[in-house]
Protein backbone atom coordinates (compact mmCIF):
# COMPACT_ATOMS: atom_id res chain seq x y z
CA UNK A 1 0.00 0.00 0.00
CA UNK A 2 1.26 3.49 -0.80
CA UNK A 3 -0.11 6.47 1.06
CA UNK A 4 0.48 10.12 0.25
CA UNK A 5 -0.03 12.08 3.45
CA UNK A 6 0.15 15.90 3.40
CA UNK A 7 1.80 17.86 6.19
CA UNK A 8 -1.54 19.19 7.49
CA UNK A 9 -3.14 15.73 7.38
CA UNK A 10 -6.62 14.62 6.42
CA UNK A 11 -8.44 11.36 5.91
CA UNK A 12 -6.86 9.60 2.91
CA UNK A 13 -8.82 8.59 -0.20
CA UNK A 14 -8.32 5.20 -1.83
CA UNK A 15 -7.35 5.36 -5.51
CA UNK A 16 -8.10 2.07 -7.27
CA UNK A 17 -5.28 0.96 -9.51
CA UNK A 18 -1.99 2.68 -10.18
CA UNK A 19 -3.00 5.02 -13.00
CA UNK A 20 -0.48 7.86 -13.44
CA UNK A 21 -3.15 10.46 -14.29
CA UNK A 22 -5.44 9.50 -11.38
CA UNK A 23 -2.58 9.78 -8.88
CA UNK A 24 -1.59 13.26 -10.06
CA UNK A 25 -5.20 14.41 -10.32
CA UNK A 26 -6.02 13.35 -6.75
CA UNK A 27 -2.84 14.93 -5.34
CA UNK A 28 -3.41 18.16 -7.31
CA UNK A 29 -6.92 18.32 -5.85
CA UNK A 30 -5.33 18.27 -2.39
CA UNK A 31 -6.34 14.73 -1.44
CA UNK A 32 -4.30 12.33 0.62
CA UNK A 33 -4.20 9.04 -1.23
CA UNK A 34 -3.76 5.36 -0.53
CA UNK A 35 -2.92 2.97 -3.35
CA UNK A 36 -3.40 -0.68 -2.36
CA UNK A 37 -1.98 -3.83 -3.95
CA UNK A 38 1.56 -2.61 -4.59
CA UNK A 39 3.33 -5.91 -5.09
CA UNK A 40 6.56 -5.15 -6.93
CA UNK A 41 9.40 -2.65 -6.82
CA UNK A 42 8.48 -1.62 -10.39
CA UNK A 43 4.92 -0.76 -9.30
CA UNK A 44 6.29 1.23 -6.37
CA UNK A 45 8.69 3.13 -8.62
CA UNK A 46 5.87 3.91 -11.07
CA UNK A 47 3.65 5.27 -8.26
CA UNK A 48 6.45 7.32 -6.70
CA UNK A 49 7.27 8.85 -10.09
CA UNK A 50 3.58 9.68 -10.63
CA UNK A 51 3.40 11.34 -7.18
CA UNK A 52 6.61 13.41 -7.33
CA UNK A 53 7.79 16.43 -9.31
CA UNK A 54 11.22 16.59 -10.95
CA UNK A 55 13.16 14.27 -13.24
CA UNK A 56 16.15 14.46 -10.87
CA UNK A 57 14.22 12.11 -8.55
CA UNK A 58 12.49 10.30 -11.43
CA UNK A 59 9.31 12.30 -10.82
CA UNK A 60 6.91 12.41 -13.76
CA UNK A 61 4.05 14.29 -12.12
CA UNK A 62 2.71 17.12 -14.26
CA UNK A 63 3.39 20.59 -12.86
CA UNK A 64 0.11 22.47 -13.38
CA UNK A 65 0.09 26.27 -12.92
CA UNK A 66 -2.60 25.88 -10.25
CA UNK A 67 0.02 24.49 -7.89
CA UNK A 68 1.64 27.95 -7.74
CA UNK A 69 -1.15 30.18 -6.47
CA UNK A 70 0.09 32.86 -4.08
CA UNK A 71 -1.49 32.71 -0.61
CA UNK A 72 -3.11 29.33 -1.46
CA UNK A 73 -0.83 26.55 -2.65
CA UNK A 74 2.36 28.39 -1.78
CA UNK A 75 1.66 28.36 1.97
CA UNK A 76 3.68 26.42 4.57
CA UNK A 77 6.80 26.33 2.46
CA UNK A 78 10.31 25.74 3.81
CA UNK A 79 12.31 28.74 2.52
CA UNK A 80 15.46 26.61 2.23
CA UNK A 81 13.78 24.41 -0.44
CA UNK A 82 12.60 25.20 -3.95
CA UNK A 83 8.84 25.40 -4.50
CA UNK A 84 8.75 21.95 -6.13
CA UNK A 85 10.92 20.43 -3.40
CA UNK A 86 8.36 21.79 -0.92
CA UNK A 87 5.55 20.20 -2.93
CA UNK A 88 7.37 16.85 -2.87
CA UNK A 89 8.04 17.14 0.87
CA UNK A 90 4.37 17.80 1.69
CA UNK A 91 3.32 14.27 0.72
CA UNK A 92 4.87 11.22 2.38
CA UNK A 93 4.96 8.00 0.38
CA UNK A 94 4.13 4.91 2.43
CA UNK A 95 4.58 1.61 0.67
CA UNK A 96 5.13 -2.13 1.08
CA UNK A 97 8.45 -2.58 -0.80
CA UNK A 98 11.50 -0.54 0.24
CA UNK A 99 12.94 1.93 -2.27
CA UNK A 100 14.07 5.47 -2.95
CA UNK A 101 11.81 8.37 -1.89
CA UNK A 102 9.68 6.09 0.29
CA UNK A 103 9.00 7.59 3.70
CA UNK A 104 7.57 4.60 5.56
CA UNK A 105 6.75 0.93 5.06
CA UNK A 106 3.27 -0.50 5.53
CA UNK A 107 2.62 -4.21 5.66
CA UNK A 108 -0.93 -5.16 4.70
CA UNK A 109 -1.32 -7.94 7.28
CA UNK A 110 -4.46 -9.45 5.79
CA UNK A 111 -3.08 -9.37 2.23
CA UNK A 112 0.16 -10.93 3.44
CA UNK A 113 -1.56 -13.64 5.49
CA UNK A 114 -3.92 -14.54 2.62
CA UNK A 115 -0.89 -14.80 0.30
CA UNK A 116 0.79 -17.08 2.85
CA UNK A 117 -2.35 -19.24 3.22
CA UNK A 118 -2.84 -18.21 6.86
CA UNK A 119 -6.19 -17.41 8.54
CA UNK A 120 -7.19 -14.14 10.16
CA UNK A 121 -5.49 -10.76 10.56
CA UNK A 122 -2.80 -11.90 13.00
CA UNK A 123 -1.37 -15.10 14.38
CA UNK A 124 1.53 -16.89 16.05
CA UNK A 125 2.37 -19.39 13.29
CA UNK A 126 6.14 -19.97 12.90
CA UNK A 127 6.11 -18.79 9.26
CA UNK A 128 4.26 -15.58 10.28
CA UNK A 129 6.67 -14.88 13.14
CA UNK A 130 9.56 -15.46 10.70
CA UNK A 131 8.00 -13.04 8.17
CA UNK A 132 7.57 -10.37 10.89
CA UNK A 133 11.19 -10.87 12.01
CA UNK A 134 12.33 -10.45 8.39
CA UNK A 135 10.24 -7.28 8.06
CA UNK A 136 11.71 -5.78 11.25
CA UNK A 137 15.27 -6.70 10.22
CA UNK A 138 14.77 -5.14 6.79
CA UNK A 139 13.32 -1.96 8.29
CA UNK A 140 16.28 -1.72 10.66
CA UNK A 141 18.79 -2.39 7.87
CA UNK A 142 17.39 0.42 5.71
CA UNK A 143 16.47 2.71 8.66
CA UNK A 144 12.84 2.83 7.51
CA UNK A 145 9.85 3.76 9.71
CA UNK A 146 6.98 1.28 10.00
CA UNK A 147 3.27 2.10 9.53
CA UNK A 148 0.07 0.12 9.71
CA UNK A 149 -3.45 -0.56 10.88
CA UNK A 150 -4.25 -1.54 14.46
CA UNK A 151 -7.81 -2.03 15.65
CA UNK A 152 -8.55 -3.24 19.15
CA UNK A 153 -8.42 -2.45 22.84
CA UNK A 154 -5.76 -0.27 24.49
CA UNK A 155 -3.39 -3.16 25.20
CA UNK A 156 -3.58 -4.39 21.59
CA UNK A 157 -2.97 -0.86 20.30
CA UNK A 158 0.11 -0.48 22.52
CA UNK A 159 1.45 -3.83 21.34
CA UNK A 160 0.78 -3.13 17.64
CA UNK A 161 1.89 0.51 17.90
CA UNK A 162 5.37 -0.27 19.19
CA UNK A 163 7.89 1.25 16.78
CA UNK A 164 5.26 2.60 14.39
CA UNK A 165 5.70 6.01 12.77
CA UNK A 166 2.05 6.12 11.62
CA UNK A 167 -0.81 3.97 12.82
CA UNK A 168 -4.44 3.96 11.70
CA UNK A 169 -6.69 3.07 14.64
CA UNK A 170 -9.98 3.24 12.76
CA UNK A 171 -11.32 2.87 9.24
CA UNK A 172 -14.34 3.69 7.14
CA UNK A 173 -15.63 0.15 7.76
CA UNK A 174 -15.32 0.61 11.53
CA UNK A 175 -17.36 3.83 11.28
CA UNK A 176 -20.05 2.11 9.21
CA UNK A 177 -20.24 -0.78 11.70
CA UNK A 178 -20.69 1.71 14.57
CA UNK A 179 -23.80 3.09 12.86
CA UNK A 180 -25.58 -0.23 13.49
CA UNK A 181 -25.58 0.53 17.24
CA UNK A 182 -26.80 4.06 16.55
CA UNK A 183 -29.65 2.73 14.39
CA UNK A 184 -30.71 0.18 17.04
CA UNK A 185 -30.76 2.93 19.67
CA UNK A 186 -32.77 5.26 17.42
CA UNK A 187 -35.35 2.53 16.74
CA UNK A 188 -35.78 2.05 20.50
CA UNK A 189 -36.48 5.79 20.87
CA UNK A 190 -39.27 5.63 18.28
CA UNK A 191 -41.13 2.41 19.09
CA UNK A 192 -44.46 3.54 17.59
CA UNK A 193 -45.29 1.79 14.32
CA UNK A 194 -45.78 4.38 11.57
CA UNK A 195 -46.16 1.86 8.78
CA UNK A 196 -49.97 2.00 8.52
CA UNK A 197 -52.28 4.97 7.84
CA UNK A 198 -54.12 4.34 11.14
CA UNK A 199 -50.90 4.96 13.11
CA UNK A 200 -50.50 8.51 11.77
Amino acid sequence: MISSWPAKGEAPHCIPGHDHAAIGYALDAGASIILPQVDTVEQAQHIVSAAKFGANIRGKRSAPPGRRISDVSMQCCDPSLSFWENQNAQAAVIIQPVGEHIDSVWLGNLDCRVSMGLPGFWGEEPEWISAMDTLRATLTKYNMPYSGLALGDDEWLKLRGEGRSLMFTSSDLAAVLRTADELRNTRKLFLKDYSTPESL
